[in-house]
Formats: C-alpha cells, structure tokens, sequence
C-alpha cells in the first residue's frame, strides 16, 4: 500500500507540475566587468552589481575586493580573509525601493591597483560581498549574514 499511495502521489505531483526539480542556478550579480575582462594597472573598469537584497533592505551594504585566487569562505565579520587579497575597493550603500541614494553608492567604475607583479594571461577575481544586516531577516533577530559572488579577470 505505502508503495501505491507513493506512485499516485508522484502521478499527481507531476500532473500539476509539483514534481521536485534541481535548483536553478543563480546569475551573477555582477553585471559589470564581464568574466574575462582584460586588466592592466591603473585602468578603469565599469562596475555594476545587481543586489539580491534577500531581505528586503531599504539599503543594502555591500564591499568590493580583487584578489589573486576564487575565494571560498568569509572572516566572521563578513570578509575577505586577511592576506587573501590584492585590494579592498571600498563598501558601499545600494539604495532600494526607489530611495534616495546615501553618499556612499556604488561606484560606476574601478580603477585597477599596481597588478604589475602578476604575468599576462593571470586570472585575478573581483568579488563582491552582500551583507544581510542583522535584525532585518525575518523572523527578526537573526544575525548579519553574508554572501559573495566573483568574476574572474584576467590580467593584460
């Protein structure tokens, strides 16, 4: 009987399209540079990153990194580990829902630091890190949470 009742229920599933399916994979949200760009010392990339705003922020906090390999993991404070990269461009606030932009949007453009230590043809990786902030998730007191996206850039 358990294992008909099972059998009808995934029939009935699939009739109206309930029938588990793999995760999508998610986009990135970094929209500018592209995977690939070419990069040189003292040149101006475009930037542009599309918040996941998981949490429905007014602002979402957000901090921009280069670094010489993909990173894997965040320090406790949401971070890049220190000594794992090549430059912290800065944190940002993304203005949500319409609202007035704070003074300290996301920049349209990056300039690449001092990169003349790595040969042409090295991949270097710009990472975004999106903080949820504390309190804002429901159910409401949960702790700051992060997540992080690259695009791998390769160096002129």
């Amino acid at each position: 009987m358990g294992k008909a009742l099972t059998t009808r229920f995934l029939f009935v599933a699939a009739l109206f399209g309930l029938a588990a399916s793999a995760p999508s994979k998610r986009t990135s949200p970094i929209t500018a540079p592209v995977a690939g760009t070419s990069i040189t010392t003292g040149t101006s990339i475009a930037f542009s990153y599309a918040d996941l705003n998981e949490c429905h922020e007014g602002y979402t906090p957000i901090t921009v990194w280069l670094s010489a390999s993909q990173p894997t993991s965040l320090d406790s404070n949401g971070n890049l580990p220190a000594g794992t990269f090549i430059e912290e461009f800065g944190s940002y606030l993304i203005a949500n829902f319409g609202l007035a932009p704070l003074p300290t949007p996301p920049p349209t453009s990056l300039v690449i630091p001092d990169i003349s230590s790595y040969s042409a043809g090295t991949d270097l990786y710009l990472t975004v890190v999106e903080t949820n902030q504390a309190g804002t998730c429901p159910p409401g007191s949960q702790p700051a949470s992060y997540e992080f996206t690259s695009v791998q850039l390769v160096v002129a």
